[in-house]
C-alpha cells in the first residue's frame, strides 16, 4: 500500500469513526456514571468487537454469516433487542446521590462493561458488510493480502481506540456538570432515547 493511499484510507476511518454511533454513546455513558477506568473497558470491548469483526470478514467467515437470512437476521434482532434494553435500562436509572459541588461516580464491574459493549458490537451484522465493503477499496491484489490486512486492521483499532478515549475524557468533563439529580435524570434519559432510536433503525434498516 502506497503512503498516499495509506492516508486516505486512515483520513476515512478517522472521519467514520468520529460519526456518533452505539459504541461511542455507550463510552460516553459509562464515562459519566462511571469514571474514565472503567469507560477503558468498554474502549477495549469496543476494540475487540471491531478486530473480531474484520477478522471474520478477512477470512471469508463473515461473507457465510451474511449469506446465511436466518442468522443474519437472529443477529440483527438480538442486536437491536440488546440496545432497545440498554435504553431503557438508561431511561429509568436513578440519579446518583451526589452533592451540589460534585459528582459522585458509581460502582460498576470493569468485565461486565467489557462483555455488554463486545456483545453490542458483534450482535451487529452490519460490521462484517461495513469491513467487507471498506477493505478492498484499499488493497493491492498485486501484492500479499496477509501484511497489507494487518495495516489496515491494526490502523482501525488503533483510530477507535484513541477517538474513544478522548470521548471518555469528554464524559469525565461532562460528569462533573451533573451534579444535580435533575441534570443527570435529563442526561439518562438522553442516552435511553438514543439507545432506543439506535435498536428501532436496526429493526426496521
Amino acid at each position: 500500500m502506497s503512503t498516499e493511499l495509506y492516508l486516505v484510507y486512515l483520513t476515512t476511518v478517522i472521519v467514520l469513526l468520529i460519526a456518533p454511533g452505539p459504541m461511542t454513546l455507550l463510552t460516553l455513558s459509562t464515562s459519566v456514571r462511571y469514571g474514565h477506568r472503567k469507560a477503558l473497558a468498554t474502549v477495549l470491548g469496543s476494540n475487540l468487537a471491531g478486530l473480531l469483526l474484520m477478522i471474520l470478514s478477512a477470512t471469508g467467515i463473515g461473507a457465510l454469516i451474511t449469506s446465511n437470512a436466518a442468522l443474519y437476521e437472529v443477529l440483527r434482532y438480538a442486536g437491536a433487542a440488546y440496545l432497545l434494553w440498554l435504553g431503557f435500562s438508561a431511561w429509568r436509572s436513578r440519579p446518583s446521590e451526589t452533592l451540589e459541588s460534585s459528582f459522585t461516580y458509581r460502582n460498576s464491574c470493569s468485565f461486565s462493561l467489557f462483555k455488554q459493549t463486545l456483545f453490542v458490537g458483534l450482535a451487529n451484522p452490519k460490521g462484517l458488510i461495513f469491513f467487507a465493503a471498506l477493505f478492498p477499496q484499499f488493497l493491492d491484489a498485486s501484492k500479499p493480502m496477509q501484511p497489507q490486512l494487518l495495516v489496515l486492521c491494526s490502523t482501525f483499532t488503533a483510530v477507535d481506540f484513541v477517538i474513544l478515549n478522548l470521548v471518555a475524557f469528554g464524559g469525565c468533563r461532562l460528569a462533573n456538570r451533573l451534579c444535580s439529580t435533575t441534570a443527570q435524570r435529563r442526561f439518562n434519559r438522553l442516552c435511553g432515547l438514543t439507545f432506543i432510536g439506535l435498536g428501532s433503525v436496526m429493526v426496521i434498516a
